[in-house]
C-alpha cells in the first residue's frame, strides 16, 4: 500500500469508530469504566484467571536468579507466559521447557525509537532463542507526527518475522503519550498491519494501563485482535477493571498477589 492508502484507511477506520461509538468520560484517573462497558458483567471462568496473565519481569536490574524465580512462579501458578528481557530469553526457554507456559519478550523496549532493522534483528534473535511472543514498542515519535506509513511498515515488518516463526506480535502503543485521535490511529494501524494484539503501555512511560484506554482500543479492534493491558495492575480489582473494559490479556509483575486476591474474593462468595 502507498502512504496515501495507509493514511486513508486509518482515517476511515477512525471515522467509522467515531460514528458508531463514543466512550463517555469517566471521572478519576483510575475509575473503572461505568458506561458503555463491553463486558460490564465480566465473570472469571471456573478455572481461574492465571491464564490471562503474562507474568512480567522487566526491571533493568533483573538478574538470572530473578528470571529463574519468575519462571518457577509461572509454572506453579499456570500463567500464560513469563515476560522477560531479550537477553534472558534462552534462560527462560530452558526453565519453562515442557511446562506449557510461553516465553514472552520485548522489542524496542521501552522507548520504541530503535530503527526498524534493529527491531527486526532483535525479534529474529529472540525467536531463535526460544521466544513465543514479542511485545514491540511502536515508533511513538513517528505515530505522533502522523507518519502512519512509517508506523504501518515497521509493524508489518515485525509481524512477518513473528508469524513466520509461529509467534505472536503485540504492539505497545504507550497510550500515555498519545491524544485521543492518535490512540485510535495506532490501534487501526496495528490491525491493518496484521498484529495479534494491541497493548496499552510498557509500564515505564508517563502512565500505566487505564480502563478508558482499554475501552477505546476495544472500539477499534475488539473481536478482531487481542488487547493487552499492562502497567500498574497490582490488584485483582484493577485486573477486573481491565477485563470489564475489554482486555483479553494482562501484563503484571504482581501476578501471584492478583491470584491470591482473586481466590479470596471467590471464597467470600461461596
Amino acid at each position: 500500500m502507498t502512504r496515501q492508502d495507509i493514511q486513508e484507511l486509518a482515517r476511515r477506520i477512525v471515522g467509522e469508530v467515531a460514528d458508531r461509538h463514543a466512550v463517555p468520560p469517566v471521572e478519576g484517573a483510575h475509575a473503572p469504566v461505568s458506561a458503555g462497558d463491553p463486558y460490564p458483567e465480566w465473570v472469571p471462568p471456573a478455572e481461574g484467571v492465571a491464564a490471562y496473565i503474562d507474568h512480567t519481569l522487566l526491571r533493568p536490574d533483573a538478574s538470572e536468579d530473578d528470571v529463574i524465580r519468575i519462571c518457577a512462579e509461572a509454572r506453579e501458578y499456570g500463567f500464560y507466559s513469563a515476560c522477560i528481557h531479550p537477553d534472558k530469553v534462552a534462560l527462560a526457554a530452558h526453565e519453562l521447557h515442557g511446562s506449557g507456559v510461553k516465553v514472552c519478550t520485548v522489542i524496542g523496549f521501552p522507548h520504541g525509537a530503535n530503527i526498524t532493522p534493529v527491531k527486526r534483528a532483535e525479534a529474529e534473535q529472540s525467536l531463535k532463542a526460544g521466544a513465543h511472543e514479542l511485545d514491540m514498542v511502536v515508533n511513538i515519535g513517528a505515530l505522533k507526527a502522523g507518519r502512519l506509513d512509517v508506523v504501518h511498515s515497521e509493524i508489518r515488518s515485525i509481524v512477518e518475522i513473528a508469524h513466520s516463526a509461529g509467534a505472536t506480535l503485540k504492539v505497545i502503543l504507550e497510550m500515555g503519550f498519545l491524544d485521543h485521535d492518535t490512540k485510535l490511529k495506532g490501534c487501526a494501524l496495528a490491525l491493518l498491519a496484521g498484529a495479534d494484539f494491541v497493548k496499552t503501555s510498557t509500564g515505564f512511560g508517563p502512565a500505566g494501563a487505564d480502563p478508558r484506554d482499554v475501552a477505546l482500543m476495544h472500539q477499534v479492534v475488539g473481536g478482531e485482535i487481542g488487547i493487552k493491558a499492562a502497567g500498574g495492575i497490582r490488584t485483582y480489582a484493577r485486573f477486573r477493571d481491565m477485563m470489564r473494559a475489554g482486555a483479553t490479556r494482562i501484563g503484571a509483575s504482581s501476578g501471584a498477589a492478583i491470584l491470591e486476591e482473586f481466590q479470596a474474593a471467590r471464597n467470600a462468595t461461596r
